[in-house]
């Protein structure tokens, strides 16, 4: 299939795309191409954060996988050591990097997680529930080939065609959350098409695809906003967040969909769940 070929919303500008996990044994993405840009407000070790942050959080960088030395990143660019080792112990202190005396310094392993209620959770929804009027605007709707680790999660052939899908939802004009979804065209045929800026998501996947949404997988995990997701939120890239990462399948418990919702602080997120003591 020719993607190249097909329309839709193409990303722009330094843009990351979300999967669930990389191959710890894959060398490091290159950070050389990236610029620090020595003109600008922002301190030279807070760009370098921001770099380093955004290849863990888009998994470009898997966890336990050792990041460049700080010989690598001073030679890279062109840093002093004082400026590397403050970038670095940053993102040390915000939990994304631990480091190991005489091995080196590498990308923290997953958080803990909890037990939640199995609905689903449909964003717009709950906001018209509570008599919220909202916006949404479509950042990105491409279709691409799955990445391997996105297939895995959804029961989809490694590239086949998915809809890659960002969202930003504005409640008084304020951007409250950032959805990024990769939703199967084969279980949802015709949804590259769907308007999503006046369309939920569930709405159009039960559409599409004739079936009923019905159980979702999630988990929650809490993290700065980086660079790239404080400029989709209007926050500052320190500005903590909650990030849900969701499996979400039909009634039959078939997965259609993997997904990760960035929500800025002063939203909850409420639901039932069996406590076992």
């Amino acid at each position: 299939m020719d993607f190249e070929g097909m329309t839709g919303r193409r990303p722009q500008g330094r843009t990351n795309i979300p999967t669930p996990y990389a191959d710890a044994d894959a060398p490091l993405s290159s950070l050389g191409e990236t610029k620090l840009d020595k003109t600008s407000s922002s301190t030279l070790h807070s760009q370098l954060s921001d770099i380093m942050r955004e290849k863990i959080y888009s998994r470009a960088w898997g966890a336990g996988k050792k990041i460049p030395s700080e010989h690598e990143l001073m030679n890279m660019f062109g840093l002093s050591r004082g400026t590397v080792r403050h970038a670095i112990k940053s993102l040390v202190d915000e939990g994304l990097l631990v480091q190991s005396h005489g091995r080196g310094t590498f990308v923290a392993e997953g958080g803990i997680s909890h037990p939640a209620g199995r609905g689903t959770i449909s964003f717009a929804e709950s906001l018209r529930e509570q008599g919220k009027s909202f916006t949404t605007a479509v950042l990105d709707q491409i279709v691409l080939p799955a990445p391997v680790d996105v297939a895995y999660e959804v029961d989809e052939d490694p590239g086949a065609p998915m809809l890659f899908l960002r969202r930003v939802r504005s409640v008084g004009g304020e951007p409250i959350m950032c959805i990024e979804s990769w939703i199967s065209m084969r279980r949802c045929p015709g949804i590259e098409k769907a308007d999503f800026t006046v369309e939920g998501g569930n709405a159009a996947v039960e559409r599409c695809s004739g079936k009923r949404v019905g159980h979702v997988k999630v988990r929650y995990t809490a993290r700065a906003a980086g660079t790239e997701h404080g400029a989709y939120l209007h926050c500052d890239e320190s500005a903590p967040l909650l990030v849900l990462e969701q499996t979400i399948s039909f009634e039959d418990r078939t997965p259609f969909d993997w997904s990760l919702s960035w929500l800025t602080a002063g939203q909850a997120i409420v639901g039932e769940s069996t406590q076992h003591r």
